[in-house]
């Protein structure tokens, strides 16, 4: 019996190899996804701020290794594996080549154009109803979209004929604010710091409260100015909420007709 057991496993040994080695040259004889760049495009870069995004390969055998061939990365960024990083310095359009090769030696190439711009300024809302007001309305101030904002100014208008600002209702919504107000008929000037800080994001800076002189909708017109680290400016206009309706003008009553004019006299005669 044991002798059957080891004729049996003599005879099945050059069998296993040659399964095995069938199975090795069917997976190196497979052809692989050809090495390739994904995308053409990379997204924009603002000035001073981070910047970070990853080269997309597919196809191709790993390790991958990434140079630039030609053209200049913008100052600031560099290429650390396939990964674009680093803080731009400079404003301007930078064209440049990077190069892929994989472990099979081969080797492909994209060429990118990446732009480094001024940063988008914030947003800023008032939040104003559509609606119509018939009581004292609390508007809020919102920043949105900020990025390391250390203060803003803005001037806020309304119309003085349907609104007055409410005496005392001007508050900021942080102690880590400071918040300065100058009052107007039918505009309000606001001026706001952060202190220690600075505002990423979206965040609700202040407040303060209209008061209807009649029943009526609500417009404000906001310029504001924005103030982030590195001394950058930005600038906002807008206009919320819905302009009140036009008066209607009286419609002018007809007299009695006009008499006719007559060349002839009472007598019915030329003069």
């Amino acid at each position: 019996m044991i002798e059957t057991k080891a004729l049996l496993s003599r005879g099945l040994a050059p069998i296993l190899w040659l399964l095995l080695l069938v199975s090795c040259t069917s997976e190196i004889a497979t052809p692989g996804e050809t090495l390739r760049i994904f995308g053409r495009s990379l997204p924009p870069a603002f000035i001073d701020e981070p910047y970070n995004t990853t080269i997309q390969v597919v196809g191709g055998l790993r390790p991958f290794t990434f140079s630039v061939e030609s053209g200049t990365l913008p100052p600031g960024i560099s290429l650390q594996a396939g990964t674009l990083q680093g803080i731009p310095s400079n404003l301007g359009t930078f064209t440049f080549t990077i190069t892929v090769s994989d472990a099979n030696l081969s080797r492909t190439f994209q060429e990118y154009s990446l732009r480094v711009s001024e940063p988008p300024p914030a947003e800023f809302s008032l939040n104003v109803p559509s609606t119509e007001l018939q009581r004292p309305t609390t508007l809020r101030a919102v920043v949105r979209n900020a990025r390391n904002l250390q203060a803003l100014r803005t001037a806020i208008r309304w119309d003085t004929e349907l609104f007055e600002l409410t005496p005392g209702s001007i508050r900021a919504t942080s102690e880590g604010f400071a918040l300065f107000a100058k009052e107007e008929p039918g505009q309000l000037q606001i001026d706001l710091a952060v202190l220690g800080g600075t505002i990423d994001g979206e965040e609700r800076v202040f407040s303060f409260e209209l008061r209807p002189l009649e029943p009526t909708t609500l417009e404000i017109v906001s310029d504001t100015e924005f103030l982030s680290q590195g001394g950058r400016h930005g600038f906002a206009t807008l206009r919320e909420g819905v302009a009140p309706p036009e008066p209607s003008e009286p419609l002018e009553e007809d007299g009695p007709p006009e008499e006719e004019a007559s060349g002839e006299d009472e007598e019915g005669e030329m003069p």
